[in-house]
């Protein structure tokens, strides 16, 4: 009697042997590398160009071997081919950019970030070859805690989890400031963990909702809980204008709002003003830092950064300063100009960055543009574009590990994607 387990909608007696060999096997290079992309651990290391490594680094090195060495078998598996040029037009612009780099070696570190972060696209885009969407999903959903462990424990004081920000001491309001508000002990502060988590956010709560699967609603709410607990204006600010638009897009084409996504709705803010009231009760401090939110503090000096950001550009409009680049080492703009779009012009200037800039809008519309074939696809796009609105008020693409877990995301996104496009795939 043929076996009635399923594995994705395709019965296993329906598929060869080495087919079910490839879904089955262990993915252990992308978990070690989901792991290390959780707390990525620096070493110090005297190397040139660069003055310490992460364990995530090594890893990705690795990796870019065996990638190189699977070339000798088989073409690149890129997944989808207008994607990566997407992302990989970024790198060149930054290579193009060495001939009048006025750091030469910043240039080409931030050359070698942008590597490991095609690196870790086509890694998982690898690994995750072949599976149906629920696994890629499972993976997902264990990546997004692994990422939220570090905050929870930097939060209860265990050791070897204290804030790892270089020169940063602990008597200092900096350091105190990871208490205050859900950060993380290697990634950085809240804006940066909030910046990673919110793009799986409604991948999950939409697969919870679509497979009626208790377990990925639950981890949606886990998560979107989190990025609320981080306090970032910017990023909570992105998620609701993205969710409003989606909202209204949905009620236009099918003339009304299905009750169980209001339910959802409806349940999503009470996880998140349950896990606000929680928090404020038994972290005291964070009553104080709330207050000061509420300031417009923060607003002025973002101001003032844009201001700095723009008065430089003028003076190179044209071909900027080079990618990775402190224009003329000035020590106000060593933290970015807090404006994606903005840094990508003083990098190149106008003409290049606005290329760059563009590359990065157009990943959004990639995925939006497949909507037709799968309605993962627009779920993607949607938290991308989240992303986007984020580049508007962080400059979390400009950082050292940031910029490689958005290549990692995006990676998360094609395979999800592919996986639902299949015959076999999801809805």
């Amino acid at each position: 009697m043929a076996t009635s387990t399923r594995l994705g909608r395709i019965p296993l007696t329906a598929l060869p042997a080495q087919a079910l060999s490839h879904r089955a096997r262990p993915r252990i290079a992308l978990m070690l590398v989901l792991i290390a992309a959780a707390m990525p651990v620096r070493i110090p290391a005297a190397l040139p160009l660069v003055h310490s490594m992460s364990v995530l680094d090594i890893l990705l090195w690795f990796a870019a071997v065996t990638l190189v060495l699977d070339c000798a078998v088989r073409p690149l598996n890129v997944a989808y081919p207008q994607l990566f040029s997407l992302l990989f037009l970024p790198v060149f612009v930054c290579v193009v950019s060495l001939a009048w780099s006025q750091d030469p070696a910043a240039t080409l570190r931030s050359t070698m970030i942008y590597v490991e972060g095609l690196v870790a696209y086509l890694l998982v885009v690898r690994e995750l070859d072949g599976l149906p969407a629920g696994r890629v999903m499972t993976y997902l959903k264990r990546y997004t805690y692994l990422v939220m462990i570090p905050a929870v424990l930097l939060l209860l004081h265990v050791p070897g989890f204290a804030p790892q920000e270089a020169g940063l001491s602990p008597r200092s309001g900096s350091y105190v400031s990871y208490y205050t508000r859900l950060s993380h002990p290697v990634l950085g502060r809240s804006n940066n963990l909030a910046t990673v988590l919110v793009f799986f956010v409604p991948l999950l709560l939409y697969w919870g909702h679509t497979r009626r699967d208790r377990r990925f609603t639950t981890a949606g709410f886990v998560v979107l809980t989190a990025v609320v607990l981080t306090l970032s204006r910017g990023v909570l600010l992105a998620l609701l204008v993205t969710a409003v638009v989606a909202a209204l897009g949905w009620a236009v084409r099918h003339r009304g709002i299905d009750g169980r996504i209001v339910a959802k709705a409806i349940g999503a803010v009470a996880a998140a003003v349950t896990g606000i009231t929680l928090f404020d009760r038994f972290n005291p401090s964070t009553q104080e830092f709330i207050g000061g939110r509420l300031s417009l503090d923060n607003v002025m000096i973002r101001s003032d950064l844009v201001s700095a950001a723009v008065h430089k550009l003028s003076d190179r409009p044209f071909l900027g300063y080079g990618g990775g680049v402190v224009p003329d080492q000035d020590p106000t703009l060593a933290i970015k100009a807090h404006n994606t779009y903005l840094q990508q012009a003083i990098y190149y200037g106008l003409p290049l960055g606005l290329v760059v800039t563009l590359s990065l809008v157009c990943l959004a519309a990639f995925f939006l543009h497949r909507a037709g074939r799968t309605a993962l696809a627009s779920v993607v796009g949607f938290t991308v574009a989240v992303q986007m609105l984020i580049f508007v008020t962080e400059s979390s693409f400009e950082g050292t590990v940031l910029r490689v877990l958005f290549y990692l995301s995006i990676g998360f996104g094609a395979a999800l994607v592919r996986a639902a496009e299949a015959p076999s795939g999801a809805p």
